[in-house]
């Protein structure tokens, strides 16, 4: 799955984030049914809201029915990982949903709306998870390949700090 990391890092990241995305769904599905204890929305939130459920249902189709199918995750492990490693596998199951989204749109490939709906999902909620990193240009070398001193050190200070 991620090279020269252990087996089970990609399944506890995954598992993190569908917790992760089921405590959201929970969340939301509250506040649409009018049980949350605070937010009441108006007809524009509850809109914003019905959308952002749509979303995260797609992406939680696509973590338990596409991913496992490209690696080996259950979606049930309580291990924790280190933030550095949490990067590594959310940058790989990025490029594995744009690799897919790409694949489906391909003029030879069966027309699969619904799968390709799934990768576009799980592109942006990997976009967005890797947010808190806050990769830079500098941080790119040849080929692609990340530093992650960056990831390090927001991990130890716990604030972003300018060009490490």
């Amino acid at each position: 799955m991620v090279p020269g990391m252990r087996s089970g890092t990609g399944d506890a990241v995954v598992s993190k984030h569908l917790r992760l995305l089921h405590d959201r769904i929970r969340d939301l599905q509250l506040i649409l049914t009018g049980r949350a204890p605070i937010i009441v929305p108006t007809v524009a939130e509850e809109e914003r809201f019905r959308a952002e459920l749509r979303e995260a249902d797609l992406v939680e189709r696509a973590l338990t029915e596409l991913v496992p199918a490209f690696w080996p995750v259950t979606g049930t492990s309580r291990r924790r990982v280190g933030l550095v490693a949490e990067a590594r596998v959310l940058v790989r199951l990025r490029a594995l949903a744009a690799t897919l989204a790409l694949g489906l749109q391909q003029p030879e490939s069966a027309p699969d709306p619904d799968r390709l709906a799934m990768a576009r999902a799980l592109f942006r909620w990997a976009e967005a998870a890797l947010l808190p990193f806050e990769f830079d240009d500098n941080e790119l070398l040849p080929g692609g390949t990340l530093q992650y001193e960056r990831i390090v050190a927001y991990a130890m200070f716990g604030q972003r700090w300018g060009s490490i």
